[in-house]
């Protein structure tokens, strides 16, 4: 017999979408858009089985603040990741408000400079992506780069991106107003 862990899960209506969240005594663990392989997906994702719960205030309270662009510091569970995953969340979730980094940098912050792809798959993958912003990673040369696949998800990174500031031009070059992209 094994014993396999779990977290709590709850539909919530966010910003006009919906949205499956998880969490654990520990934090946030997963922030998804609801589908028909959302649930599975997170399963096997966190390595947890996900328990339908009503929850806390303080967590739709944090999804709501990030849905709005503001700074919410969440305590996150990230338990379900390996190191090297952990770290590259970590390292995104640092990156100021308004700025931008590349994946090369994410990789150093990460402590693996050479694990360039690595920490972009990471970002790829990232189950909190409203609140570890993956959007303001970008290529070295400033293109913005995939997000959430296809066209819709490039026009979401720029949307967020523009929302805080951070103007791409047709060429996908950074602005150099607020925008600051560390590559080194």
């Amino acid at each position: 017999m094994s014993f396999r862990p779990s977290c709590k899960t709850a539909l919530l209506d966010i910003a006009g979408e919906r949205l499956r969240v998880a969490w654990t005594g520990t934090g946030i663990a997963a922030v998804r858009r609801e589908t028909l392989q959302t649930r599975r997906g997170l399963e096997h994702r966190l390595k947890m089985t996900l328990v339908d719960a009503s929850p806390p205030k303080v967590v739709r309270e944090f999804l709501v603040a990030a849905a709005r662009g503001k700074g919410a510091d969440a305590p996150l569970d990230l338990s379900w990741a390996a190191a090297f995953e952990r770290d590259v969340l970590e390292a995104a979730r640092r990156i100021p408000y308004g700025e931008t980094r590349s994946y090369s940098w994410l990789a150093r912050e990460a402590r693996r400079p050479l694990a360039v792809r690595a920490a972009a798959s990471a970002m790829a993958r990232n189950p909190l992506w409203l609140l570890i912003p993956c959007h303001r990673v970008v290529y070295a040369d400033g293109r913005i780069g995939p997000y959430g696949g296809g066209a819709a998800g490039l026009a979401r990174k720029r949307a967020l991106l523009a929302r805080e500031g951070v103007t791409l031009g047709r060429g996908e070059k950074r602005s150099p107003a607020r925008a600051r992209t560390v590559s080194r």
